[in-house]
């Protein structure tokens, strides 16, 4: 994994491509060093508001995908920039998505392992996730975060690991 990392680092390092450019580079490195491997990542870039509202770009290769929710608690999943996995076929076309990020809302970027469950179907999970980010919706970030690992990652033996942004208040 570390390696996939670094690899994808070095790709994006300093560059001005979109991020369906990236994942697809990605993509045909992994499939010349690992051809018989696949992997998952999402590639995202937060553009602030120096340059217009605070909005994601990004694109995704297999993995869940981020989860917006607002300061109200609606959530939504962006889903637009989803793609197939690493290291099936260099080959099959990328997108990139923009979503624009409200003032004070929360962006949730996640592995699988903080909602796959045994003998629970993945939109089930994702029900659940949705659920409760939308029930912590107004809470600070650090609780934000520390509940979502306390609430949903006590049943699993898989890795989690989350990545969380709050925009701030308009002005």
């Amino acid at each position: 994994m570390s390696q996939l990392r670094n690899l994808l680092r070095g790709i994006a390092v300093d560059r001005q491509e979109p991020p369906a450019e990236v994942v697809h580079r990605f993509d045909l490195a992994c499939h010349t060093l690992y051809p018989h491997a696949t992997a998952t990542c999402v590639y995202a870039l937060v553009k602030g508001p120096e340059d217009g509202p605070w909005e994601l770009r990004h694109s995704s290769a297999g993995h869940p995908p981020p989860l917006l929710t607002t300061e109200q608690g609606d959530t939504r999943y962006l889903d637009a920039g989803a793609g197939p996995l690493i290291g099936l076929d260099p080959d099959l076309p990328r997108v990139t998505a923009d979503d624009p990020l409200p003032p004070r809302s929360t962006l949730l970027m996640f592995t699988d392992g903080l909602i796959e469950r045994r003998g629970e179907s993945f939109g089930d999970a994702m029900t659940r996730l949705r659920q409760h980010t939308a029930a912590l919706a107004r809470a600070p970030l650090d609780v934000f975060c520390d509940e979502l690992v306390l609430g949903l990652g006590t049943d699993t033996t898989d890795d989690i690991a989350l990545l969380a942004l709050r925009t701030p208040p308009p002005g």
